[in-house]
């Protein structure tokens, strides 16, 4: 499965596009739609840099989401998920109980689950309870699989 567009429109509403490298608060540098790693003080990019970054980003994630899961999902569980690893990464999701529960066709569980990845840097964070619970309710929107 792929992002769909309100899935891509609202990642980028919530990262926000910054073309000049900037620090988050944990001091970490980054650029386009929260793309880190090889971003470094004084950079620059176009916006065509930036969304390149981003589709590729999004590519890796929907191939490591994808091997997460064993059980067909919907497209707005699809969404919610890869906006999920997209907030954390891969490796942390792919042991949670979240994943536990959608592939036990669980759905109420799993959507349960999304209360509960709202830290940053160990402490509660305001901007994510109100993003998982965005997602919780898109995760559950959508019952047919696709």
């Amino acid at each position: 499965m792929r992002l769909s567009s309100t899935g891509l429109d609202l990642l980028k509403r919530r990262t926000g596009l910054t073309l000049n490298a900037r620090q988050d608060a944990a001091g970490l540098w980054f650029i386009g739609y929260a793309h880190y790693g090889d971003v470094h003080e004084g950079m620059t990019i176009t916006q065509d840099e930036a969304e390149a970054k981003l589709e590729h980003e999004i590519g890796r994630y929907e191939t490591q989401l994808a091997g997460m899961l064993q059980v067909p999902v919907s497209q707005g569980q699809w969404d919610a998920l890869l906006l999920l690893v997209f907030d954390y990464g891969s490796i942390r999701i792919r042991s949670s109980i979240l994943i536990r529960h959608v592939n036990a066709g669980a759905i109420d569980q799993a959507a349960d689950e999304f209360r509960k990845w709202v830290q940053v840097r160990g402490r509660p964070d305001t901007q994510m309870m109100r993003r998982r619970a965005i997602e919780r309710e898109m995760f559950l929107q959508s019952p047919q699989v696709a």
